[in-house]
């Protein structure tokens, strides 16, 4: 079976995306799920962050809009992911069934 490459987000996903060594031999469609969950929990925490902000005191309109949004994008990626790996297992789906 061939290596694929690591793949990862933008914006410092390697600290969340194991790297070949820790993944062993892993399956593509293990690395892209792990990919989507590390994308995932970077805007979960970039959402918790915000609205603790909102907790400790700095109640201002701008930063109530600012945890919206970031809700808005933890929604939409998390959209994305199902979406894609609903899609890959249909395709893979169909590949069986056509063997």
């Amino acid at each position: 079976m061939y290596e694929s490459s690591n793949i990862q987000a933008s914006q410092g996903s390697a600290e969340r995306v194991p790297q070949a060594s820790a993944r062993g031999s892993a399956s593509w469609y293990s690395q892209v799920a792990t990919a989507w969950g590390a994308a995932i929990d970077r805007q979960a925490d970039k959402t918790a962050a915000l609205a603790q902000q909102l907790a400790d005191g700095k109640d201002e309109p701008g930063a109530a809009l600012q945890v919206s949004a970031a809700a808005h994008q933890l929604a939409f990626i998390s959209t994305a992911a199902a979406t894609a790996s609903n899609s890959i297992g249909q395709a893979l789906e169909a590949l069986g069934r056509k063997q």
